[in-house]
């Protein structure tokens, strides 16, 4: 029975992690967006390149996200559907 939760909490962790990206922020609509862009997808906005300092802030979040879901250090939301503090254990 051990191996079967270890199971479901590797795969839980996996699916959390493919949900993080690498993105940044359109300076016009404030949508997420590849990296890689050239072009926001929602609002049509010319993107420059990043710079290094984007690049590493853009990396150092990324990491951070990757160590919250890996450490279990994922808050409570603090929307009245999830109030239930036993959700969260």
């Amino acid at each position: 029975m051990r191996a079967v939760f270890s199971n479901k909490k590797k795969s839980d962790l996996h699916l959390a992690k493919s949900t993080v990206q690498r993105c940044r922020i359109c300076p016009e609509c404030a949508e997420g967006i590849k990296i890689e862009a050239k072009k926001c997808r929602y609002c049509g906005c010319s993107l420059m390149p990043c710079s290094e300092e984007e690049l590493t802030q853009i990396e150092e979040a990324y990491s951070n996200e990757l160590h919250k879901l890996e450490h279990g250090d994922i808050e409570q939301p603090v929307n009245k559907k999830y109030q239930n503090p036993d959700v969260w254990k």
